[in-house]
């Protein structure tokens, strides 16, 4: 069975970093995203099996708004997104719409444990 590639969409190095460990250790690839911009680059480049998406980036709704232009991708539009946010427990919560409006495959709110989010991730990707 071939290596799956997640990549991490977040700005907050030290989450990148816990969520690179454990995901390293679970035996996946993993590629790094700072920004919606840079995620859309990497996915064109080259096409991840599964995304984790934060949503407050270089602005408070840019990963909503890169999850939005990847569901209009044709190319992009398969790869399943887990929304991985502290978005509803901040001060942009209201502005926040309600999962309905996004095409993702799961929102999880920060801090996730490491247990609960490989189960997730395997879960999505039919492992």
């Amino acid at each position: 069975m071939a290596t799956k590639t997640i990549l991490i969409v977040d700005d907050d190095p030290d989450i990148v970093l816990a969520n690179r460990l454990v995901l390293e250790s679970a035996g996946y690839a993993v590629e790094e995203a700072a920004s919606g911009e840079e995620c859309l680059a990497k996915m064109r480049a080259h096409l991840p099996d599964l995304v984790l998406m934060d949503v407050m980036m270089a602005n408070p709704l840019d990963g909503y708004h890169t999850t939005q232009q990847i569901s209009d991708d044709p190319q992009l539009r398969r790869v399943p997104i887990l929304m991985v946010s502290s978005i509803t427990a901040s001060q942009y919560a209201a502005a926040f719409p309600t999962d309905q409006y996004l095409d993702i495959r799961e929102f999880i709110s920060k801090p996730v444990e490491p247990e609960s989010l490989l189960a997730k991730i395997k879960q999505h990707l039919r492992e």
